[in-house]
């Protein structure tokens, strides 16, 4: 049977689960950026207008047929809706992350970069006992649930 969690735990896994996949997100904005250019290949464009006022448009490439096609699908804008989340959830925890002491940010990037247990985080950091590594988890961690608040209503 499950752990029912209160309000603040769920908060707390939330952010324990948008920094442990940090990294990830930085690959998914690579990799949707991949696919958007594939999608909409970079196109050439000309607009001006002739010598008796008559306005046109030139766009150049061998492509630009299927690809002005496909601008306007929705695979290109949900790739677009995605980079943006993903962009968002990692420009936030980098400016949340500017506001730790630098023991925090040594335990944010252990335990939820790195994704190392605790016991390893606790040797690492040169700590006697786990019982000090969740003190600091616990104080990191309500410093990130005020300045990374925008991202709990994010799925």
């Amino acid at each position: 049977m499950g752990e029912i969690l209160n309000p603040k735990s769920m908060k707390e896994r939330q952010i324990e689960n948008h920094l442990r996949f940090y990294k990830t997100y930085l690959v998914g904005i690579q990799n949707c950026e991949q696919q958007l250019e594939y999608i909409q290949p970079n196109i050439t464009t000309k607009f001006g207008a002739d010598n008796h006022g008559a306005f046109f448009y030139v766009v150049a490439d061998s492509t630009c047929n299927v690809a002005i096609d496909r601008i306007e699908g929705k695979r290109a804008l949900d790739l677009k809706e995605e980079i943006e989340r993903y962009k968002l959830i990692t420009k936030s925890i980098d400016k949340a992350m500017t506001e730790l002491k630098q023991q925090e940010l040594d335990f944010v990037n252990l335990r939820y970069f790195e994704c190392l247990p605790i016991h390893e985080v606790k040797v690492k950091l040169g700590y006697s006992e786990e019982k000090s590594v969740y003190r600091l988890r616990r104080h990191v961690l309500d410093k990130l649930m005020i300045s990374l608040h925008n991202l709990l209503t994010f799925k």
